[in-house]
């Protein structure tokens, strides 16, 4: 198999990694990276095109930590607020 195409694979995993994320699709989202993880694992060839690509893997990646970063964040809020009125609820009735 030539160094390209796990590359290439790995990128458009990614851009479907991203989509997931957009859509809110965690199950997807880890699907799909599990299918792309042997692929980045794998050594780049050090030629132009193939650096270039891996360039653009990382910033679909910063974007995707960004997207994940943020709906964590959004989840622990959630959680928190929850066990805000959760103390509130039992505070109230003791």
């Amino acid at each position: 198999m030539s160094t390209e195409l796990p590359l290439a694979l790995a990128m458009a995993l990614t851009r479907a990694m991203l989509e997931a994320a957009r859509a809110g699709d965690w199950d997807q989202l880890i699907a799909l990276e599990a299918e792309r993880h042997p692929l980045v694992i794998r050594p780049v060839a050090h030629d132009e095109a193939s650096v270039r690509q891996l360039g653009e893997l990382l910033a679909l990646d910063r974007e995707l930590y960004a997207l994940i970063s943020q709906a964590r964040d959004q989840a622990g809020d959630q959680w928190q607020a929850g066990h805000d009125r959760a103390r509130a609820i039992a505070a109230y009735g003791a």
